[in-house]
């Protein structure tokens, strides 16, 4: 497990764990920008949604099906979509590490995975292409808004433009993705002082499709929707700080009711 310690433009120390992958100041965790977007997927109600579901398919399979064969069945699914989650999360974090390695010129040993060197190439071409300079990768950031995060790319190109660029092996372009770039841009120009001249979003299809380079202007209205995401966080912390302080209340009384029979 490794923690880092790193002092940022602006004077704040944040220290990142590798391990959970968390940021802390002093004594306490930062909200990281990945938590924070998961506000957008509703993991109550999509959890809520599966379990709807699964019942329903038992539901179903047990005029056909014992209990132990359905619950073999529910069992070998739930294991088959985590191992398929996991191998596209590690695609992604490995293409990510190859594109980093290659701009900073280190040693470079290319995958035997057919799949992460043509994503790997994809970026390649995308960058030669657009003749961009490496400014720095994996930078992290903390704002005073109370967040912090890793972007995964600033470049500059031949005319100064000074690019924030995200890297993703995903099936298509989605608003948490824009939403992550405005906090991005957010917290770099806080922490810097520069100014991102353009922001863009780098797919890299795990398919036979080529790169796919999409600019997005900068919008006040998706900044607010980011603060508004950790806005809803910060509430969920406190209305589980309530119910914790709720819970402990009741249960002292129930004890001293109980201790006041005894009695």
């Amino acid at each position: 497990m490794s923690k880092i310690e790193h002092k940022l433009e602006h004077g704040h120390k944040i220290t990142f764990d590798d391990a959970g992958h968390r940021y802390i100041k002093g004594d306490d965790y930062v909200i990281g920008m990945t938590t924070i977007l998961k506000y957008l997927a509703a993991p109550a109600l999509e959890n809520w949604k599966i379990n709807q579901l699964t019942e329903a398919m038992q539901y179903q399979m047990k005029e056909h099906l014992s209990l132990d064969v359905i619950d073999k069945i529910i069992i070998n699914a739930k294991a088959t979509l985590n191992k398929k989650q996991e191998g596209v999360f590690s695609i992604g974090k490995v293409v990510h590490k190859l594109a980093e390695q290659w701009l900073k010129k280190d040693q470079l040993k290319l995958p035997e995975d057919p799949v992460v060197l043509n994503c790997f190439r994809k970026f390649q071409r995308f960058w030669k292409k657009n003749k961009l300079t490496l400014m720095e990768s994996e930078k992290i950031l903390y704002s005073t808004k109370g967040f912090a995060g890793t972007l995964d790319i600033i470049a500059k190109d031949t005319k100064g433009n000074l690019w924030l660029i995200d890297i993703k092996t995903s099936v298509g372009f989605f608003i948490n993705m824009i939403y992550q770039l405005h906090g991005y841009k957010l917290a770099y120009e806080e922490q810097t002082g520069k100014k991102i001249n353009k922001m863009y979003i780098v797919r890299l299809p795990k398919t036979d499709d080529d790169f796919e380079a999409r600019e997005f202007t900068f919008q006040k209205q998706h900044q607010n929707a980011f603060l508004g995401l950790l806005h809803c966080h910060k509430s969920q912390l406190l209305f589980n700080e309530q119910s914790r302080k709720f819970k402990q209340s009741r249960l002292l009384k129930q004890r001293s009711k109980t201790n006041g029979k005894l009695k």
